[in-house]
Formats: C-alpha cells, sequence, structure tokens
C-alpha cells in the first residue's frame, strides 16, 4: 500500500484468514473497470450484477469494447454514460453505500484515469466514501485462497493488453513490471482474417470470430506435432456460412509463444535480472517475460514467485496454456522446476470483480475507504 504523501502502511496479510466483517448498512459497491466489459455489482456476492456493454444476441454483430484501452480513456461520453448507468442501477445517488473502484493498470504513478474516476464520483456521490484500487491487486487478494501468499506474479492476458506485474507482499513493484500492447482482441482480429481467407466478408470482429477463439482454439504443447486428423478438424457453421478449422486452433494462440511477434509488442519491460544482468529483450515471448519478471527481483524471492503465478483475464482460459507455461518455465527457471505452480481459475476474467467483493468486506479493509473532504485535500491513502 502506498499514500498519496508516500507515507507506507503495512500489508495486511491477516486478510488471508479474516473473517468478513458484519455491516449494518448495505455491503458496498464495486465497479471493476476492464476493456472488454466493467462488472458492476456489491461486495460479497461471487458474480457481478450488471456487465456494461452488454453484447448482442446476434453472433453476427461486432463486438462491444468498454471505452478504455489500457488506463487511457477512448470515449469519455460514453464512459459516463456507462458510470452513470451503474450508479442508477446500484442506487448510489445521495446514499451513504461505500463505493470501490478498480483501477485498468498497474501504472500508479501516471494515472489520468484514477484521477477522473475519482472526480467524477466524488462529484457525482453525496456523502460517498470511495477507494480506488488497481485490478492486479484485486486479482492477487481473489487467488488467496490458493495461494495464501500477497507475493507472487500476477499474468493477465486481458482484451488489449498483457501485463505481467510482481507482487512483494502486496505492494506492485513497478519496475518489475512488463506490458505488452496485444491481447485477446488482436488475436481475435487476427483470426477473422484468416477467415475471410476462407471466404468470409463480414467484420473481422465479429462475434462469432470471438466465439471460435474461446471455445475451439487450445494451445499446444512444446515442440508438438499436431497432426490435422478428423479429431482436430471442426465445422463452425453461422447462418449460410460454414468455416472449417484445423491447425489455426492452435496457430492462433501460439503467437504468445512467437517470438518475432511478441517482441515487437511490448511496451516495457525489466532490462536486466537482480545481478544486473541484460536480458535479451529481442527474444521475448509470454514465458520469457515471466522469467525475466522473476528474475528481475531479489533472488531470495524467486521460490515464492515461482510458487505463486496467477493466469487472469479472458486470454487464460485456452485449454493447454497452463501446461505450455510450466514446461517452458521450467527449462527457464530450471533450479526451480519443483516449485513452480501456475494458478488458475475457471472464469480468469472475473478475478479482480471477485477479489474486489472479497476485499471490501473484510473488517481489516474499513479503515481505506475516503470521503469527499479527504479527496479534496489530498489526505487519503491509496490501497494498491
Amino acid at each position: 500500500m502506498h499514500t498519496r504523501k508516500s507515507k507506507k502502511a503495512d500489508p495486511s496479510e491477516e486478510i488471508i484468514e479474516e473473517e468478513p466483517y458484519d455491516p449494518q448498512e448495505e455491503p458496498p459497491a464495486i465497479i471493476a473497470h476492464g476493456a472488454s466489459s466493467t462488472k458492476i455489482g456489491l461486495g460479497g456476492e461471487k458474480f457481478p450484477r450488471y456487465v456494461y456493454p452488454e453484447q448482442s444476441s446476434d453472433l453476427a454483430a461486432r463486438i462491444r469494447r468498454f471505452p478504455i484501452d489500457g488506463d487511457k480513456i477512448t470515449n469519455e461520453e460514453l464512459l459516463r454514460a456507462y458510470w452513470d448507468a451503474g450508479i442508477k442501477q446500484l442506487n448510489l445517488k445521495h446514499n451513504e453505500k461505500a463505493l470501490l473502484i478498480s483501477l485498468p493498470t498497474a501504472d500508479l504513478t501516471i494515472c489520468p484515469f484514477r484521477d477522473n474516476a475519482q472526480e467524477y464520483f466524488y462529484n457525482q456521490i453525496e456523502n460517498s466514501k470511495i477507494i480506488v484500487v488497481s485490478d492486479p491487486f484485486l486479482s492477487l487478494v481473489g487467488f488467496l485462497p490458493q495461494t495464501r501468499k500477497l507475493t507472487g506474479i500476477i499474468v493477465d492476458i486481458g482484451l488489449s493488453q498483457i501485463r505481467i506485474v510482481p507482487f512483494f507482499e502486496a505492494a506492485i513493484i513497478e519496475e518489475s513490471i512488463t506490458q505488452v500492447s496485444f491481447g485477446g482482441f488482436e488475436l481475435t482480429l487476427q483470426l477473422g482474417t484468416w477467415l475471410q481467407k476462407m471466404g468470409y466478408n463480414g467484420p473481422i470482429d465479429a462475434l462469432f470470430v470471438r466465439d471460435i477463439k474461446e471455445n475451439y482454439c487450445y494451445v499446444r504443447g512444446k515442440d508438438q506435432v499436431v497432426e490435422e486428423t478428423t479429431d482436430n478438424i471442426i465445422s463452425y457453421h453461422l447462418g449460410q456460412k460454414s468455416f472449417v478449422l484445423s491447425s489455426e486452433r492452435w496457430k492462433l494462440p501460439e503467437l504468445l509463444f512467437f517470438k518475432k511477434f511478441f517482441t515487437q509488442k511490448v511496451i516495457t519491460t525489466p532490462r536486466s535480472d537482480s545481478e544486473g544482468n541484460k536480458f535479451d529483450l529481442n527474444n521475448l515471448s509470454l514465458s520469457i517475460a515471466i522469467a525475466n519478471a522473476i528474475k528481475s527481483m531479489n533472488f531470495r524471492l524467486w521460490p515464492t514467485l515461482c510458487q505463486n503465478i496467477c493466469l487472469t483475464g479472458g486470454g487464460a482460459k485456452f485449454p493447454g496454456l497452463k501446461g505450455r507455461l510450466l514446461e517452458e518455465l521450467t527449462t527457464l527457471l530450471p533450479d526451480y522446476k519443483k516449485s513452480l505452480k501456475i494458478h488458475t481459475v475457471p472464469e480468469p476474467a472475473l478475478m479482480p470483480y471477485i477479489g474486489a467483493s472479497k476485499l471490501v468486506m473484510l473488517n481489516s479493509f474499513q479503515k481505506y475507504w475516503r470521503d469527499q473532504e479527504e479527496f479534496t485535500t489530498g489526505e487519503y491513502q491509496l490501497f494498491l
């Protein structure tokens, strides 16, 4: 945890065992932002009540995106319309209900989105108690039942970005973050381009293209030769159109491991290990980037980090991804092959929301809510 005035608070490791508090008022509200969608609901609930934007039931329609890209707002008018809808749905206006807003970035130093969101909600909701939390930290909290640690690596394969975010005792280590400027949406566009070569003449960001990616693509094993047998070929029907896919099913997520492609998309990444040895920044893939993030930290933390690699984001759902990463990380980190552990969940895209739902119900968290006066004077703490 860090404060606006550079004060520090000790991480509340007791949250691992702590029982939820029993509030006399309504549970806090949650607005968990993401580039694909924003989830809105109440603390203590397993699933969000509302998701914006709603997608069309017509699979031929184009994918609707939430108007943010990383921490950048792509359409402020539309964003505020969604915020207004969330306020209305959760009855936040003139209400004492506290509100957690997730921050869709791990960069805590410069974040216009955070400032914009805080100003908007403090001005729109009277008598409010608000806190802004980065969604990698919320994912870390969501994984606590598995990891039992607040030290680990969040690997977020989101819609528009891949982020590899190391934590030490709940604090983000910003200098060791890797950000990559592609994610699930670019994979969808690539698949749509391949379908156009098969005769498809519609938009490459159609919902059915995403449906194929999410339900029929998989990650092959390292050096595995996939033969084009009837078991690996599928037919996908959309109205009068039919598409036959075979090698496309594994070639699409293979881009995560294709070094030439992956390296070109890297925005930020650690440049050397804890001993100062420089990394080869012209030879990166998802697994190499994870290994480099671990090596950039103090070597005493490597065993714990290797045990707590957590996959989040919609792109983490590819069958075979966990196994492939384990294979490659075993080669990249041979001294820790016995301790390597990758944590996954059935719905990785929900992890920030799940973490938020747990966090706001903890007794130890209640002191972090901040009101309008504290926000205006700058006397507030930013809970990671």
